[in-house]
Order: C-alpha cells, then sequence, then structure tokens
C-alpha cells in the first residue's frame, strides 16, 4: 500500500514536469500544507501573481521569485484530471493506511516497549518499527546481533578458493520486506539532521555509493536494534547519554507471538506474504 502510495505520488511529480512545472525545485514536499496550496492553485489555473498573495507560509512566501520561475506554463484539461485523479486516491489510500495503523497500534500493546525502542532509532517510524518487529518476532532466538542480520540476509555472501575468499553482495536470504523496511530506514536516516548513523552513511557513501552505504547502515541498525530489545534500552546518541542516567525500561522478557500474528501484522500493513520452502519459513 505504500508501494502504491509513492508510485502515485510520482506520477504526480511527472505530470507537472512534463507541463514544466517545478514545485519540487521550490519545495520538497509538494503533499505537504504549503505544497499542496500551490498544487490546487496550479489546478485551478489561477495567476501566479493570486497565488503568491495568497500563500498562507510567511517562509515560503519569501521564495515568491522562485515560485513565478517554476510555474511558467499551465496545464492543460487531462493533465488536470490526471492528478486530481492522483490526489484522491492518494487520500482514500492514506485514510486506509491510517486505519490499519489503529488496528495495528490496538494489537501491538503488549509489545509496547519494542515498539517504543525500535522507534527511538532514528529514520524508523511506526509503520516501519511495527512490521519489522512483526517479521523479527521472538528476538531472543538470536543470541547475537550478527545471527539476525544473516536471518534477514544482510550480510555478505562468501566464495572461497584454495587460496583466496572473496565477499560478494549480500546473501538476500531471509525475508525481503525486513531488508526493504531496514534500506527505507536508512535512506531516511541519511535525510536526518546530525547523528552518528548519518556520519555512518555519508563514510561508506562517500567510498561505495548510496546502495552500499544504505545496506551497511541497515544491518548496523538491526544490529543495534537487537542489542536495544535484548537490554531494554532506548537509542541514545552519545550526547544523549552524557546528559541522563538511562536505565532499562522492563526486565527483558520472551516475546509470545505466533505466526499468525506476524502473517497479520505484514498483510494488513499491505504485503503479499507467501511460505517459501527455501528458508522454511515466510518470505
Amino acid at each position: 500500500m505504500l508501494n502504491y502510495l509513492s508510485i502515485i505520488r510520482g506520477a504526480v511529480h511527472q505530470s507537472l514536469d512534463s507541463a514544466c512545472i517545478k514545485l519540487a525545485s521550490v519545495i520538497s514536499d509538494i503533499f505537504g500544507k504549503s505544497g499542496m496550496y500551490l498544487l490546487n492553485c496550479v489546478l485551478e489555473g489561477r495567476e501566479i501573481d493570486d497565488i503568491i498573495d495568497g500563500i498562507p507560509s510567511g517562509r515560503l512566501k519569501k521564495k515568491a521569485d522562485q515560485i513565478k520561475e517554476s510555474i511558467k506554463s499551465r496545464l492543460d484539461v487531462s493533465q488536470v484530471i490526471l492528478i486530481r485523479g492522483s490526489l484522491s486516491l492518494m487520500k482514500s489510500i492514506q485514510e486506509r493506511i491510517d486505519e490499519l495503523d489503529g488496528e495495528i497500534s490496538a494489537r501491538i500493546q503488549y509489545r509496547k516497549n519494542d515498539l517504543a525502542i525500535a522507534m527511538s532509532i532514528p529514520g524508523t517510524g511506526f509503520v516501519s518499527a511495527t512490521a519489522i518487529l512483526a517479521e523479527i518476532g521472538n528476538y531472543t532466538d538470536f543470541e547475537k546481533p550478527e545471527q539476525l542480520a544473516a536471518w534477514c540476509g544482510l550480510v555478505p555472501s562468501l566464495y572461497q578458493s584454495a587460496e583466496k575468499t572473496i565477499l560478494g553482495g549480500i546473501t538476500k536470504q531471509g525475508s525481503k520486506h525486513i531488508r526493504r523496511m531496514l534500506i527505507q530506514v536508512a535512506y531516511a536516516i541519511s535525510r536526518t539532521k546530525d547523528s552518528k548513523l548519518k556520519k555512518f552513511f555519508l563514510r561508506i557513501q562517500a567510498k561505495k555509493g548510496s546502495k552500499v552505504a544504505a545496506v551497511a547502515l541497515a544491518r548496523k541498525v538491526l544490529c543495534i536494534l537487537h542489542h536495544l530489545l535484548i537490554n531494554q534500552e532506548m537509542y541514545l546518541e552519545d550526547r544523549d547519554k552524557k546528559n541522563m542516567h538511562h536505565k532499562p525500561l522492563i526486565p527483558p522478557s520472551p516475546i509470545e507471538m505466533s505466526i499468525q500474528e506476524m502473517i497479520d501484522y505484514i498483510v494488513r500493513a499491505g504485503y503479499v506474504v507467501t511460505k517459501s520452502d527455501s528458508i522454511g519459513g515466510f518470505g
């Protein structure tokens, strides 16, 4: 469902670009409050001076010249119909996502400490935290974080010959959903203002590119999460650790969660779950 939302957003951007309307060059999120004001004005075919005069945000109003440069043409009727239809569909999908969030929230109450721990990691929101926890299930099954990373397919593959061992790409064993969620978290971290995890991403990115950096950070986040869950601790930056004495939230305890409950969480979040004989579970 989240994928569909991203696809539709991309279609709106493409429609605007094809009409030489570059709102994204002025505002980072054209689907936010200020962005939707500009987008609706464009859809209504309003004159640029009227658009500028009606801008509700003083901060955005300071970009009047940039806005004028970004809106140099009008949408034709077919483009207006397409974009309005896309916005209507986005609204319906978002409403359904909100409903699912409510259902998941109600069902995950007995894991609220684990959820709070997962969401304390930068870049990790409610949906991604819920999906990751549901995929992992009982984290005490993994004695070491490296075992969990291997189970998720986020460790390098090995190619051995008589004289040397070569590291390849990640094995991609286990659930593709948890890998996708963790990589999304990694990219979200890369957009945060300041954190050790972002610095880690930038360091790898400079040497090996964004994709490798995202996978490396996804693995690091998973290992950190395992440590935090086992010790029932919240994620803290070094500067935060200096300012507070942190104690465990609750004594560690095994999580009782059935396979069906995990599947229900993933399905309700919009994923397709199929049985995979190759890994002896669901993927």
